[in-house]
């Protein structure tokens, strides 16, 4: 979606209500009704591209993604610092509050959304502070204050004051193995999982745009309109967690399955598992490998690491993943 047909949405979209769907608000306290341009409410980086506010590959002339948007304040004290708070975007239940400076999201916010059509998650990062009565477990309600908008960060290049904003992301969580599979990795010796479940990446995100562009929203219908990118086989000893948890995505007897073929996004999200029976021809001899690649994506899909340089061979994202679904499949 690009930004104009992003703004177009924002700004007329809010009309439409569809039936039976998840009520959405605006994460922040922006005046929406100020809102013109996306410079009204997307902030970009220190590059000062607009686009590299949005979802996607719009970090560093396209070679790095970003998982979510960045929203700026509406609001600033004397000293330029944010005002605006940031507010849950769906009714929901905390999953995870992240109050130290201890990584790039800075302090963040994790909501889980289990009454929507597919229990996604929203994010809202690199808060000044966060509300006092954000706690794990509490439900609430959309629209209540979870925090400050701000520009905590331990990222490498530090958040100034006028590029403060709420990083807003939605997702799914690939798996509750995550912990073990991370202790794993010999890579991660010396550094430490800080957030459990909730580190980056046991996460995958889709463009939240055309979710804050209605009123209310089908998120599971809005997760199938992405195309698939590629497609995997793999074999499964046992059925991945991911499937249990977003049985909406799965097709086919579970307990029958010998392995699955999956359907990827572009940015790497497992839109649909078709259960693979034992002596299904497509299964692989043992572990897994990719089945089809849709040649129009193949150099986004490069870039974004979920295919290796070669445009044929597992790129070093999708290993990570498919390792991640895998972890609880053992």
């Amino acid at each position: 979606m690009s930004r104009r047909s992003g703004l177009t949405l924002l700004l007329l979209g809010l009309a439409t209500a569809p039936l039976l769907a998840t009520e959405i608000v605006w994460p922040t306290t922006l005046d929406l009704t100020a809102v013109r341009t996306a410079e009204d409410y997307l902030q970009p980086t220190v590059s000062g591209r607009l686009d590299s506010a949005t979802f996607g590959m719009v970090r560093e002339d396209g070679q790095r993604f970003h998982e979510g948007i960045d929203i700026r304040p509406g609001r600033r004290d004397a000293a330029g610092e944010a005002l605006d708070l940031a507010r849950a975007a769906m009714d929901g239940q905390v999953a995870y509050v992240n109050p130290y400076v201890n990584g790039s999201y800075g302090k963040y916010v994790v909501l889980v959304h289990p009454g929507a059509e597919l229990p996604v998650y929203s994010l809202y990062a690199h808060l000044a502070s966060v509300d006092p009565a954000v706690k794990l477990g509490v439900f609430t309600r959309r629209g209540v204050t979870l925090g400050r908008m701000g520009r905590t960060s331990a990222g490498a290049s530090p958040i100034t004051p006028d590029r403060a904003h709420l990083h807003f992301e939605v997702g799914l969580v690939l798996s509750t193995g995550f912990n073990a599979w991370y202790a794993a990795q010999p890579d991660n010796r010396k550094s430490p999982n800080l957030h459990g479940l909730f580190n980056g990446q046991n996460l995958i995100g889709m463009d939240p745009l055309p979710l804050l562009s209605q009123r209310s929203v089908d998120v599971l219908a809005l997760l199938r309109r992405q195309p698939t990118a590629l497609t995997v086989v793999l074999r499964a000893a046992k059925t991945p967690d991911f499937v249990a948890r977003y049985p909406a995505l799965a097709r086919g007897e579970r307990g029958k399955a010998a392995g699955w073929y999956v359907e990827f996004s572009w940015q790497g999200m497992p839109l649909r598992w078709t259960a693979l029976e034992a002596g299904n021809p497509r299964l692989p001899a043992q572990g897994w490998q990719i089945a089809e690649v849709d040649l129009s994506q193949r150099p986004l899909l490069i870039r974004r690491k979920l295919l290796a340089d070669d445009g044929r061979k597992p790129g070093e994202l999708l290993t990570q993943n498919v390792g991640i679904l895998l972890s609880t499949a053992r």
